[in-house]
This record gives structure tokens, C-alpha cells and sequence, in this order.
């Protein structure tokens, strides 16, 4: 019988301590399964962690081809440094070149024409006087003196249509040069070019999505932060942040400049889908200093009283 006994009990002691450890060999307790795991701990001294990305104010510049055309030639690489206004590519401009010879030719035959008709209107005008004094004195057939004011009439209206058509003319080669303007391309503002997207031979579209180049300003860099729900309320303008790179350097100081008002997803990993449920507020700090950081490099930020 004792031995019955020692035989069942060393059955049911296994049994027993399995419903005691979890699947993994630890005692098993009253959480839930699958929970989430605990937010990262906020260091000491810190009122607020934030993940961020560097980035420059106003984003990186896409330039745009400023009509359809063929590259000529390409006056930038990759890595320089351009100033406002600096060439950056022309187009093709043969067809441009031509029209604006044209529209100087015009123009020059205009002014011609109106200097012809210019010279016209004070000799018609003296005439037309004199034979009107005449003819009033009795001197002179009136009929005489009508022609003359006739033509001193005409000469004037001549003269008129001929400054018109040097308006015209004008305005013609004002086209063309602007026409001609817009095939070279420019930088609109000092910058780096960071990518080129054009050569000599390549077909440009003004109505493309695709940008010829792209520029990074020169411009200070600032962190965009994105604050969880929980600490969007803590954050205030002119604080202090401490910003860190993955490897753990400390970076120039920083203040935060400005708190987002608008909840929305996070754009943190581009490449990741958006996680569903989740909101941020965006963050921006600036440096005080010049940091050594790259844009689209990740960081880390944690917000001081």
C-alpha cells in the first residue's frame, strides 16, 4: 500500500509543477499573454525622449526642368557647391538663338521706320503753317492750304503707328530672350548639389514628376522629433535637448524652436509601413552650434526643464 502511495505521488509532482512554471521555465503569473512590452525608461534628469532624423529647414530643393527640351550641357556634378544664380545645365537653344536674331532684326527694322516717320512730321507741320497763314491772308488757294494740314495729319498718324510697331517689335524680343533665358537653368540658392538626375543628351520634360537635380540648402540643420501622446503635452518651446547619434555621441546643444499642434502618423521609418493606432506630434530643435550630422541621419533626443 505504501508503496502505491510514493508510486502516485512521484506521478502527480511533474504535473504539479507544470501548472506552476510558464512555457519558458519561469513561474508563471497573472499577466496576459502576448502583452506589450514596457516604454523605454526616460534617463535621469529628462522630462521627455523622442526618436528624430536630421533634416534641413524647408526640406532638400527639387529642381525642376524649366521646359521640354534636350540637355546641351551639364556645368555642375554631384558634391559641388553652387551659389544663387550659378548655371547649372542648358538645353538645346539653336531654335532660341534664331528667334531671338529675328526679333532684333524686327525690332531694328521698327525703330528704322520710325525714324523715317519721325522726320516727316515737323517739315509737314511747318508747311502746313505757312500755307495756313497764306490762305488766311488771301494769298493763297485755300484748298492748298487744306492739303497741306492733309498731309501734316497724315505724316503725324504714320509716325504714330510707327512707334506702336516699335512697341510691338520690342516686346517680341523680350519673348525671345526670355524664351531663350529659360533653356539655361540656375541655382535659386546656394546649396549643394546632392543629386543629378541629368546629361548631355537627356530629355527633359517641364511637365515631368521627375526633378533634374536636387539641392541641399545652405541652411541650418534642425532635428525633427516626433512625440508619442504621452509626452506631446510635456514638450514646450525653449527647452533644452540633448541630442545623440545611434553610436552614442553627444552632439552640440540644442533648444527645441517649435511643438507641432496636429497629431498624425509617423514618418520616422519611411520604409515601414505605418503602424496603426499610433500618433505623433512633430518636434523641431535646433542646434546651437554647428553639429557634424548628415540629413536623414537618426537620432536620439531627450527634453530638460
Amino acid at each position: 500500500m505504501g508503496a502505491g502511495l510514493a508510486l502516485c505521488a512521484t506521478a502527480v509532482l511533474p504535473l504539479l509543477l507544470a501548472g506552476c512554471l510558464g512555457d519558458n521555465g519561469r513561474p508563471a503569473g497573472n499577466g496576459t499573454a502576448g502583452a506589450a512590452p514596457a516604454a523605454a525608461a526616460v534617463p535621469a534628469g529628462a522630462v521627455a525622449i523622442a526618436r528624430g532624423k536630421v533634416e534641413v529647414q524647408g526640406g532638400l530643393l527639387e529642381v525642376m526642368a524649366p521646359q521640354d527640351g534636350t540637355v546641351e550641357s551639364v556645368a555642375v556634378a554631384e558634391g559641388d557647391t553652387v551659389r544663387r544664380g550659378q548655371v547649372l545645365l542648358r538645353l538645346q537653344s539653336d531654335t532660341a538663338r534664331a528667334d531671338v536674331a529675328l526679333a532684333e532684326a524686327e525690332l531694328a527694322a521698327a525703330q528704322a521706320r520710325q525714324r523715317a516717320q519721325a522726320a516727316r512730321v515737323q517739315p509737314a507741320r511747318q508747311r502746313a503753317d505757312r500755307l495756313g497763314e497764306a490762305a488766311r491772308a488771301g494769298a493763297l488757294d485755300s484748298q492748298q492750304a487744306d492739303d497741306a494740314a492733309q498731309t501734316q495729319r497724315e505724316a503725324a498718324s504714320a509716325a504714330a503707328v510707327a512707334a506702336a510697331d516699335v512697341q510691338v517689335a520690342t516686346q517680341k524680343l523680350a519673348q525671345a530672350r526670355l524664351h531663350a533665358n529659360r533653356l539655361t537653368l540656375v541655382a535659386p540658392q546656394d546649396g549643394t548639389v546632392v543629386r543629378l538626375l541629368a546629361q548631355a543628351g537627356s530629355a527633359l520634360s517641364a511637365q515631368g514628376a521627375r526633378p533634374v537635380l536636387v539641392l541641399l540648402p545652405q541652411k541650418p540643420l534642425l532635428v525633427r522629433a516626433e512625440l508619442n501622446e504621452s509626452f506631446a503635452s510635456v514638450v514646450k518651446p525653449g527647452m533644452r535637448a540633448t541630442v545623440t547619434i545611434d553610436a552614442g555621441t553627444a552632439l552640440p546643444a540644442a533648444r527645441v524652436v517649435r511643438v507641432g499642434t496636429v497629431y498624425g502618423p509617423s514618418r520616422i521609418d519611411e520604409e515601414s509601413p505605418p503602424r496603426i493606432g499610433v500618433r505623433v506630434v512633430d518636434c523641431f530643435i535646433a542646434f546651437d552650434q554647428v553639429p557634424d550630422l548628415r540629413v536623414g541621419q537618426d537620432v536620439r533626443v531627450s527634453f530638460h526643464d
